[in-house]
């Protein structure tokens, strides 16, 4: 009788206990009831560029995961998880701190991908977002590296030559941390190539005339060179995509084809009536076209004339070119 009612009590105790645990604070009841909760769910949390462990916590709890985010803070220091988290997005499943942090512990982050697309328009260069307000976010200083804004041109649609056409990964869908991620892409690949503030504005000029222009990365530096040799003769440049933009600006058209007539538009980026260079870049160069205006061939060339297979041949003399034309476009 005696051992029956020590066992009665222990169990007793016990059914105390555990009823003490369901009414505890918040911490004990984490620990103990949402193993078992009826309200199971999942949901996606972003952890941002630079967010503290603490607020993504509290982002967590604000998202009903988990009871109290101190604890699971804690769970997360434990189990390593504040060592391995990347900025990004992650699919969570509600349930006790422990149990939370044991997913985020190896969990894998979703990002977002944008694309910058070679040969984009200067006025809206970027995969969302209205003009107005890319325009604006291009044009923030605080969007570029520190030791990159000393080269910027100041006007948007100029910057916008300086952001590098590639894939991103970004955490959220934000036109800052776009503009960011390509203007540091474009500046560790180029930063140490342009000497100043005049170079690196000539050569994104360049550079966008050649992305327009050509159509085969190999020959970048080779119309480049024919750009400097024509420059240097104070030749007029007579390149076809500076008018397609020049009527693209005035009259809001893409040129499909470049006739006669369209050679006489007034336009500071006619270079078939303006000599030089156009005042500004007529589009988003990819890093070919950069590397090709950094780099131009050394030849003789004067001319070049498009094959139709997206190539050219390129000639040293008006002779030598009148043929070509004859050959490859007279015929068609």
């Amino acid at each position: 009788m005696k051992k029956f009612f020590l066992l009665c009590l222990a169990l007793a105790v016990l059914a105390l206990g555990l009823a003490a645990y369901r009414w505890k604070p918040s911490q004990w009841k984490d620990t103990l009831v949402m193993p078992f909760h009826k309200d199971e769910k999942s949901d996606f949390v972003m952890l941002k560029d630079g967010e503290s462990l603490r607020d993504f916590a509290k982002e967590i709890r604000e998202k009903g995961l988990v009871v109290d985010s101190r604890n699971l803070l804690y769970w997360l220091t434990k189990k390593g998880a504040d060592r391995t988290l990347r900025s990004g997005t992650y699919e969570i499943k509600s349930g006790p701190s422990w149990y939370v942090a044991s997913q985020l512990k190896d969990a894998v982050p979703t990002y977002v991908s944008e694309i910058i697309i070679p040969g984009a328009l200067p006025g809206k260069p970027l995969p969302f977002g209205d003009e107005k307000a890319q325009r604006e976010v291009i044009a923030d200083d605080n969007n570029y590296p520190e030791a990159m804004r000393k080269i910027l041109p100041k006007e948007a649609e100029d910057r916008a030559a300086f952001l590098l056409p590639e894939t991103y990964a970004l955490t959220e869908k934000s036109l800052p941390a776009l503009v960011k991620s390509a203007s540091t892409a474009w500046f560790e690949k180029f930063g140490a190539k342009v000497a100043d503030k005049d170079t690196a504005f000539r050569t994104a000029v360049i550079a966008s005339l050649l992305q327009r222009e050509g159509q085969i990365d190999a020959e970048y530096p080779l119309i480049a060179g024919v750009i400097e040799n024509r420059l240097a003769k104070k030749m007029l440049l007579q390149i076809d995509a500076s008018v397609v933009y020049a009527w693209y600006l005035l009259k809001g058209e893409i040129l499909k084809r470049v006739l006669y007539k369209h050679l006489e538009v007034d336009s500071p980026y006619n270079t078939y009536k303006r000599a030089g260079l156009p005042p500004s870049p007529i589009c988003v160069p990819s890093a070919a076209a950069w590397e090709g205006a950094l780099s131009p061939d050394k030849h003789d060339y004067l001319y070049y004339v498009a094959k139709g297979d997206g190539t050219h041949v390129f000639s040293k003399n008006e002779k030598e070119h009148s043929r070509n034309v004859r050959k490859y476009i007279t015929k068609k």
